[in-house]
């Protein structure tokens, strides 16, 4: 019996929002601390100054934090979306040329099945299949008998993994 070993998530992962929520949470508090701290104290404040300051940060981050989640969405929509509809390539064979990438990172992992080229890190932020052998990924050697469901994104990012699953030898 054949067995997958990943299968691209139909749910959109929004946990990339966590840290900008977190800083302008901070930012729309920080007046208060600041105000709060410098009480009774004999330091002229300019409270206004640091609400404006507190102010542009949020937007900044709520901007940047919007065009980051644009463009996930649209990623994440070119490849799990073409996953879930049924567009997709597939290859079958044997792993080939794997080169893990290091535990300490700063490389990706890359392997071929019948020519078709793959890489992927655990520090690149896409949907798709990006866990590598040294943080206890599936994809371990060469030699490996796999079907690897996958859709090409772009140059940038190339063949997207949808889809692993390990067949008989």
């Amino acid at each position: 019996m054949n067995n997958i070993l990943y299968e691209a998530t139909s749910k959109f992962d929004f946990t990339i929002l966590a840290i900008p929520t977190i800083m302008i949470i901070f930012m729309l508090i920080f007046p208060l601390i600041i105000k709060k701290s410098y009480e009774g104290k004999d330091v002229k404040l300019n409270i206004k100054f640091v609400k404006l300051f507190c102010l542009a940060g949020i937007l900044f981050v709520a901007f940047c934090s919007t065009v980051v989640l644009i463009a996930q969405l649209n990623m994440y929509n070119k490849t799990v979306g073409a996953y879930s509809r049924g567009e997709y390539q597939i290859v079958e064979g044997y792993v080939e040329n794997f080169d893990p990438m290091p535990y300490e990172g700063h490389a990706n992992e890359t392997f071929e099945i019948n020519g078709v080229k793959f890489s992927y890190s655990d520090y690149n932020i896409h949907p798709g299949y990006n866990n590598t052998k040294s943080h206890g990924g599936v994809i371990k050697e060469n030699g490996q008998h796999l079907k690897i469901g996958y859709v090409y994104l772009n140059e940038t990012y190339g063949n997207i993994i949808v889809y692993i699953e390990q067949l008989p030898e």
